[in-house]
């Protein structure tokens, strides 16, 4: 009888998860629905800006600015900003993103970077690794206020007194709705010339070939790079941190998604057990009350 008690108690504890991990798979569900709304219009925003940042750029091969082409070594005051999830439950989110921070960021790199910690995850992980400088953290990141997380990131890189001598994103890139990968970006300082693999698809960071259209500026081309050289890194850093919010949901629903599939296997097993352990129980005493006439 003890053991039917404890398989029932083992049953309701089961039907509970199964609730809780179907009703996380839902928020999970509408909360990516919600982001990816957004992503189309914020991908043309910063194609546009890359485009037409890229394009003046190509005209003015001499153009230099302190933050974009910092003149000082880049190991002497690099600058990392770590991108990982709000909340846990998200399957193998921020091991991935931790296990490719382990390989990319040496002991020596880890003592003389400076930090940005985005999503509770990432600032728990960066307080126990010690760094050199947590400049900033964030441990809330939501859909709600990723752009004002961004303006801050950008006036740390841009108004800081020491310029940084390199700036690098690592977070989680949405390969597809159930692949997330970790990836580490270049920011800062931009490239001068492209790799030749990489000649028939222009990047982000790296400039188109010029247009066949000549365009007559009326501002100094220098000055119009000076004025769009933050709304570059604007639109990078906000498309970095609203991809990250995509891949987090996704893992997450994943995660709950196969959660919840075992708990509906565990529990219709449970329930077969305590049913033949019960049917087992009553053939006994029915067995023992029949011998006793």
């Amino acid at each position: 009888m003890a053991q039917l008690i404890q398989m029932r108690q083992r049953i309701k504890a089961i039907e509970t998860i199964k609730k809780i991990t179907h009703a996380m798979r839902l928020i999970s569900m509408s909360t990516h629905s919600r982001i990816r709304g957004k992503n189309p219009i914020l991908k043309h925003y910063n194609q546009e800006v890359s485009d037409l940042f890229n394009k003046i750029r190509s005209t003015a091969p001499k153009w230099k600015n302190e933050i974009m082409y910092p003149e000082q070594d880049p190991q002497v005051n690099p600058l990392m900003i770590l991108v990982g999830s709000q909340k846990g439950l998200c399957g193998t989110f921020n091991t991935n993103l931790f296990k490719d921070f382990e390989k990319n960021v040496s002991e020596q790199e880890l003592k003389r970077t400076s930090f940005i910690s985005v999503g509770k995850k990432a600032v728990d992980y960066l307080k126990e690794k010690k760094p050199k400088k947590i400049v900033q953290e964030f441990p809330e990141l939501t859909i709600r206020n990723f752009t004002d997380i961004s303006q801050e990131i950008i006036d740390e890189i841009l108004k800081t007194k020491t310029p940084y001598s390199s700036v690098r994103t690592m977070s989680n890139e949405l390969k597809t709705f159930f692949l997330q990968l970790p990836k580490i970006e270049n920011l800062i300082p931009l490239e001068q010339e492209r790799k030749k693999d990489d000649a028939a698809k222009p990047t982000v960071d790296q400039p188109v070939a010029e247009q066949s259209e000549d365009y007559t500026w009326y501002q100094n081309k220098n000055e119009l790079l000076d004025n769009l050289a933050p709304q570059y890194i604007a639109a990078n850093i906000n498309a970095l941190l609203l991809e990250s919010l995509l891949a987090e949901q996704a893992a997450r629903f994943i995660s709950m998604d196969t959660a919840n599939r075992n708990a509906k296997t565990l529990l219709e097993d449970t329930k077969l057990k305590y049913n033949k352990l019960r049917q087992w129980n009553i053939t006994k005493e029915l067995t023992e009350l029949a011998t006793n006439y």
